[in-house]
């Protein structure tokens, strides 16, 4: 133990590794989860040797609790149905299983140990990671200019393409092309718009950087924000539109909010008040789908807008056989009896909130929600703790709103036309790294308070 804790001089060098790695996940390298698993757990051992002396037995005690339902569902959802079914038929191999637990988890870990280590800076990790993405969707953005022009999904709407006389299964206007592995492939738009989305979110630094004081930092901000506006603009559609409508919305909530006491409070309401609705009507949409609350969805059924709201749109007919009978898939399924010796195999939608009803069962859901919603139940001591600049916080925040709320309804898994591709949203470099930065977040607020320092110890950390 005395010769690890001695490397912890050298940690300044994993610390910069651990940067680079996450402009890697940020740039979706390979598009593999493999290596995704593979290099988070090699940073996590790495981080744990040179960080040994940091390290306290009462700190990890303090957040260990936090990390066991993200324990629970990466185990439920290895060793589900759904996973088994794919290794079954050769879609998934045992490396991307064993990656489930052995890179979500780590990936999480690291969230605390960078907590914990003095030479990591937060907006250092925002710049890398923002940095992958801009070039992630810089490149996808140029394919599709070079290939379709600007404002194409204007220009040939309802067109199609023909390769070896099959007509493509959707319009061109409805998908895009963007980097998968190592080469440029069509895929749904939802897929698409996801990255410049997130990229946005970096413009939270432009309302509180300085021009003049942090000039550099500004000017790479100002680019990250310009090439997610081109990407979202210049191959429109409503999702793109969309999304810089809500982010301009957010944007201006944290500016009002951060400036007037007054508005915090107006907007805690509007938020707890959405929060609860939203609640009620998830709740009410998964009983409808229940075979023992055949009174509800009988009232709903004969209700035409409830019909419509909860059954009919097309947005219902895609989640509805995800959620039917939740009780009797506690460890996920992979497809539905429909005759003797029949089976249809079930397709994930491309919602977070119901395709983990599939992949990971009810269990999994669960315990994939209480990490999710404690994490961002730690930003109100986040904020108020000054560990970091608000300016860094806020940016975290909107990030992760973004990701979560856009992955809730439109992350789609099997995005592309013409190749098999089945990406669960746990399997995505944005979902992993969103496991970290909630428990960094996290990690941040939960920090053991020091009774008493001797003074040798205070002049050490001065120095």
């Amino acid at each position: 133990m005395n010769k690890l804790k001695s490397l912890g001089k050298y940690s300044s060098a994993i610390t910069f590794l651990a940067l680079e790695i996450f402009a890697l996940l940020a740039f979706n390298f390979s598009g593999s989860f493999v290596v995704f698993g593979a290099i988070s757990l090699a940073l996590m051992v790495l981080l744990i040797i040179f960080n040994i002396a940091e390290i306290k037995v009462d700190g990890l005690s303090s957040v260990g609790f936090y990390f066991i339902p993200l324990l629970l569902f990466t185990l439920v959802t290895c060793f589900g149905q759904y996973s088994a079914y794919h290794v079954f038929f050769h879609d998934r191999t045992y490396a991307e299983l064993v990656f489930i637990p052995m890179g979500l988890l780590p990936v999480a870990f690291t969230g605390y140990l960078s907590s914990i280590d003095k030479n990591f800076k937060l907006s250092k990790l925002l710049i890398v990671i923002f940095g992958g993405l801009a070039l992630y969707t810089l490149l996808n953005l140029l394919v599709n200019l070079v290939n379709f022009g600007a404002f194409y999904t204007i220009r040939l709407k309802d067109y199609y393409l023909y390769y070896s006389g099959i007509k493509s299964t959707l319009p061109v206007n409805k998908f895009a092309y963007a980097l998968e592995g190592f080469k440029f492939i069509e895929v749904e738009m939802s897929h698409y718009v996801l990255y410049p989305a997130l990229l946005l979110t970096s413009s939270v630094m432009l309302l509180y950087l300085s021009p003049r004081q942090e000039k550099k930092s500004f000017i790479v901000y100002a680019v990250y924000t310009f090439i997610a506006l081109l990407s979202l603009i210049l191959v429109p559609s409503i999702l793109s539109l969309s999304a810089i409508m809500v982010i301009a919305i957010l944007l201006l909530v944290i500016f009002l909010g951060k400036r007037f006491i007054k508005a915090r409070k107006v907007f805690r309401i509007i938020l707890v008040v959405s929060l609860v609705l939203f609640g009620i009507g998830y709740f009410v949409y998964l009983l409808n789908n229940q075979s023992f609350a055949s009174g509800i969805s009988n009232i709903i059924a004969n209700n035409g807008l409830l019909n419509r709201l909860f059954n009919t749109n097309p947005y219902a007919r895609s989640y509805n056989p995800l959620v039917t009978d939740i009780f009797s898939h506690i460890f996920g399924f992979a497809y539905i009896e429909i005759g003797v010796d029949l089976i249809e195999e079930m397709h994930l939608s491309g919602g977070m909130i119901f395709d983990s009803f599939l992949t990971s069962g009810l269990f999994g859901t669960l315990a994939l929600f209480i990490y999710i919603i404690f994490g961002f139940k730690s930003f109100k001591k986040y904020f108020r703790s000054h560990s970091d600049r608000f300016v860094e916080q806020a940016t975290m925040l909107l990030f992760l709103i973004v990701f979560v709320g856009y992955s809730a309804f439109f992350n789609s898994a099997e995005y592309a036309l013409y190749y098999k591709v089945v990406t669960p949203f746990y399997m995505s470099a944005p979902f992993m790294i969103m496991l970290f930065m909630f428990a960094y977040v996290f990690s941040m607020t939960h920090k053991p308070e020091v009774k008493e320092v001797k003074e040798e110890n205070k002049n050490e950390e001065v120095k």
